[in-house]
């Protein structure tokens, strides 16, 4: 495990709801990969945080807030966040993918990085997004779809050459991605306390077996994974 310490050197306001964090470190996680963070000095709260970036350069990355969230009343210009990390298996886009799609169902800043990395490299992005988002803050390259995600992959998702989902769906919209669903990468829910693999609390069930989200994950390949209705 790496440890470093990320130094908080800029905050921007995204809509009426949350921050932009960028910090500044030496460890950057690439697409897929996580942070654990802890922003405050005292033992409570315990557990670290999981941190994704949502967008990357060589001396740092940038996250996103919520103005709810306790741990903003902890940043400020200059302030520190001990990290540990990057945690995880990174995501390579395939070589032959040119239209990515990504769909959120809650949190469409954990799918962020993959955007930039597509962008970076020619490829068109498409976002379908159910939830509550500003939606202006994004690049303006993303091609952005606003609504109930099963009538969006139902009427889209025949282009589609590679899919990354921040949720794992459920029976009628697993059944509607069945045929492509070696092309998906849906990311795990659990929790991933440690980032080491040593306390199996993010255990998620494969075709392969048990596997942990914090090491060979947190995305997985929809068409690996077990499911209760299978």
């Amino acid at each position: 495990m790496r440890f470093s310490t990320g130094r908080c050197t800029d905050l921007v306001a995204i809509g009426n709801d949350r921050l932009q964090v960028k910090l500044d470190t030496k460890h950057i996680p690439l697409p897929g990969q996580f942070m654990l963070g802890r922003f405050w000095r005292t033992i409570y709260p315990y557990m670290n945080t999981v941190l994704f970036p949502t967008t990357t350069k060589s001396n740092g990355f940038t996250i996103e807030i919520k103005n709810e969230d306790t741990r903003s009343n902890y940043l400020s210009l200059g302030s520190k966040v001990s990290l540990i990390g990057p945690c995880g298996k990174p995501i390579l886009i395939n070589k032959t993918t040119r239209h990515l799609l990504l769909v959120a169902n809650k949190n469409p800043n954990k799918l962020l990085s993959f955007a930039q990395l597509a962008l970076t490299s020619g490829i068109d992005v498409t976002f379908f997004i159910s939830c509550t988002y500003p939606v202006k803050s994004l690049d303006p390259r993303i091609e952005v779809h606003r609504g109930e995600l099963r009538p969006l992959l139902e009427k889209h998702l025949d282009w589609a050459e590679q899919v990354l989902m921040d949720f794992n769906p459920g029976p009628i919209i697993r059944k509607l991605l069945d045929p492509i669903s070696s092309k998906i990468y849906v990311l795990s829910d659990l929790m991933m306390p440690c980032g080491s693999g040593a306390c199996h609390g993010c255990s998620v069930y494969t075709k392969s077996g048990w596997q942990l989200a914090c090491k060979q994950g947190p995305f997985f390949k929809l068409s690996e994974l077990q499911t209760e209705f299978e």
